[in-house]
């Protein structure tokens, strides 16, 4: 049974779900096209997925640990030692009452989607893991849908919002997304600066790819009948050395709105130029973009006040949160496994929550299948995170974790959320 972080076992557990051994095997009957290869609970060889016994559960990661992506490599490994922590505590508490180790390989793709798919061949059909979680990045969830759909695998929690997991999910459940569908982001976004900025001149600097000509074309969907008024856009190449020719263009519009889409260095690159140029104008930036750590503040003093994002994970760099439970989980978690975890680092606090949605799943699963752990992380009904500003809820015909979210503004040092939450198709 896990004790570390005893608030959990109230907020984690989905107690509806909970059912005798006898009724986790009977669910687990008749699947003998999962068959485990070694022994599942209780004997019940054909019973159970590959990956799933009666003492031990493998999930597979791929993410970057080299290359200039590098720092999204936190995610995996926050999430093995979230779980190595559980193990060492005795092990995760499934529905059947045993108790199981978790355990987790993380392996280096270096962001190059190829390489994941290869990776999760590896994991798969040679580490004989049960299931997949936190795989980074749309090229990699797209790429390897094939796979997983073949094999009947579930990639959990993929660090993407791209729009295309719709069109998978109609071919193929088994791919879900960590982050905030993209259109939804730019839904409740367009909806906080109709509320806040109803008469407003917007802006918009984009990546030239399909991603971005998607956001640009959605906030001039969600603008229509408003008084608000799309008059400049910008795009830049990813292979590009700098934005600032863009943000120049784009101040010169007379904009009052700037929707910052730029991401990485950009977006650090487009704040540092808006406030060289004296742009007096409110920032809408996406989420990737949003680390205050590692974008907003390198930009200077200044540069990134009273920017506008999206809020789906609190503010881990808000020392103020001290005393909220959830937080104080996280802070302890990190100094607990300081060489590993950085305590102010954005992607292993999505690994830490990554970790805790696979925690509440596995210990769901009405069964011991693949089929059983999809959908258990396909049902959660308003399941608490540590780090979440809202609780989670979702179904099985919408591919991603956040049906609700937040907004949040940046007072230069940290973030302030705003009152009103945003529902996806609202």
């Amino acid at each position: 049974m896990h004790s570390t972080h005893p608030r959990r076992r109230g907020t984690l557990a989905l107690a509806s779900l909970t059912a005798a051994s006898a009724l986790v095997l009977a669910g687990c009957a008749g699947r003998e096209d999962e068959a485990a290869a070694e022994p599942g609970p209780s004997g019940e060889a054909a019973a159970c997925s590959p990956g799933f016994t009666d003492t031990t559960v493998k999930i597979g990661n791929s993410i970057p640990l080299s290359g200039p992506a590098a720092a999204y490599g936190a995610i995996g490994n926050t999430m093995k030692a979230y779980f190595d922590d559980i193990n060492a505590a005795g092990g995760l508490e499934f529905a059947d009452g045993k108790t199981r180790s978790v355990e987790v390989t993380v392996v280096d793709d270096g962001y190059d989607p190829a390489k994941t798919t290869v990776n999760l061949r590896t994991l798969v059909e040679q580490d004989g893991v049960f299931a997949l979680a936190g795989v980074l990045g749309t090229g990699a969830a797209i790429g390897a849908a094939p796979y997983v759909a073949e094999q009947g695998v579930p990639n959990l929690f993929v660090g993407t919002g791209t729009d295309a997991l719709v069109g998978l999910h109609e071919e193929s459940p088994w791919t879900t997304g960590f982050m905030p569908q993209y259109s939804f982001e730019v839904q409740a976004l367009s909806e906080y600066l109709i509320a806040e900025h109803p008469s407003a001149k917007a802006a918009i600097l984009y990546q030239n790819d399909d991603f971005g000509e998607s956001i640009r074309a959605g906030f001039e969907k969600a603008f229509e009948g408003t008084d608000i008024e799309l008059v400049a856009a910008e795009s830049y190449e990813l292979a590009s050395a700098s934005v600032d020719s863009q943000v120049t263009t784009l101040a010169a519009s007379g904009a009052d709105v700037f929707l910052d889409w730029a991401v990485g260095a950009f977006a650090t690159q487009s704040l540092k130029k808006k406030l060289e140029l004296g742009w007096d104008a409110t920032t809408v930036i996406n989420a990737p973009a949003a680390d205050a750590t590692f974008f907003l503040k390198p930009a200077g003093p200044g540069a990134a006040d009273g920017v506008v994002s999206i809020a789906y994970t609190k503010d881990i760099t808000d020392a103020g949160l001290a005393g909220d439970a959830g937080y104080d989980a996280w802070t302890a978690f990190a100094a607990k496994h300081a060489d590993t975890v950085n305590a102010l680092s954005a992607p292993a606090a999505a690994g830490y929550q990554t970790a805790q949605l696979l925690e509440a799943a596995l210990t769901a699963m009405d069964g011991c299948t693949r089929d059983d752990l999809l959908t258990a992380a396909t049902s959660f009904d308003g399941l608490e995170l540590d780090l979440a500003p809202v609780p989670v809820t979702t179904t099985a015909d919408y591919p991603y974790v956040w049906s609700e979210i937040g907004v949040q503004v940046f007072n230069g040092e940290n973030w302030d959320l705003h009152d009103e939450t945003y529902t996806v198709g609202d």
